[in-house]
């Protein structure tokens, strides 16, 4: 099942490229947001059969990408896979409701090249068993998730608002950047190796805070959530209601 989440998620990558084709095409944003509603609800359905099994398996996989001498490390348990049901299931709603509502874009080559790159940075965060993989993906969907915000950019209020967001944004990478550099500095960037470590109390409670204040910005905690009220109405429809639900 792994496999077939990661290649759907390889796929979603893939559509990123292709869309800047699409936006030139009369029907291209139809195109590109049905192969995002397949690919998205794949990556549902195989959460939810690997949810639903009652063995709950944990499976692994390892790619030759990423730094030289650790690659790239992915896992799906029972909480990636719950997690990829709620990622998917708003992806799958949000491209169903772009088939529609995204003929009337104004500006879809801003649009279509960053919608299905986003989809697949967040799967990506889920499916990671490493804190350099995490990372990377988590910034990848930062800045996919600006580039929507600021599609609309004759609008000053939605520059802005992208401004904010970023800034928020880069100051949560650089707390869970901290977090991880505290936990790995023994075992390794590994997530097996960290869970199996034992941090001294101290240092638990220092990552702790760290964690909260790089993930509670991205999920606009108060007081961490300045800029919520102003990237989420700036970005198109269907990626507001993306961003909000998910």
């Amino acid at each position: 099942m792994i496999s077939v989440a990661l290649w759907s998620v390889a796929c979603l990558l893939a559509l990123a490229p292709v869309g800047i084709v699409l936006s030139a095409r009369p029907r291209g944003s139809f195109v590109l947001y049905g192969a995002c509603l397949v690919l998205t609800a794949t990556l549902c359905i195989t959460a939810l059969l690997h949810l639903l099994d009652p063995a709950h398996p944990v499976l692994r996989a390892t790619l030759p990408v990423g730094l030289p001498w650790l690659g790239a490390h992915f896992r799906l348990d029972a909480l990636s896979a719950f997690f990829l049901v709620v990622i998917n299931l708003g992806g799958a709603a949000a491209s169903l409701f772009a088939l529609g509502s995204g003929r009337h874009e104004e500006s879809p080559g801003r649009v279509l090249p960053f919608y299905p790159a986003y989809l697949a940075g967040m799967n990506v965060v889920v499916l990671a068993n490493d804190a350099f993989s995490f990372l990377v993906a988590w910034e990848f969907m930062s800045l996919t998730s600006w580039a929507l915000v600021v599609s609309h950019h004759r609008d000053a209020e939605n520059i802005r608002a992208g401004y904010v967001y970023l800034l928020m944004a880069s100051f949560g990478t650089l707390a869970l950047l901290l977090a991880f550099g505290a936990l790995a500095s023994g075992p390794g960037y590994d997530f097996d190796a960290i869970r199996a470590a034992h941090p001294t109390a101290a240092l638990s409670s220092l990552v702790v805070i760290l964690v909260l204040l790089g993930t509670g910005s991205k999920a606009g905690l108060v007081p961490l959530h300045a800029w919520l009220p102003l990237a989420h109405p700036a970005a198109p429809s269907h990626v507001s209601g993306l961003m909000s639900g998910v």
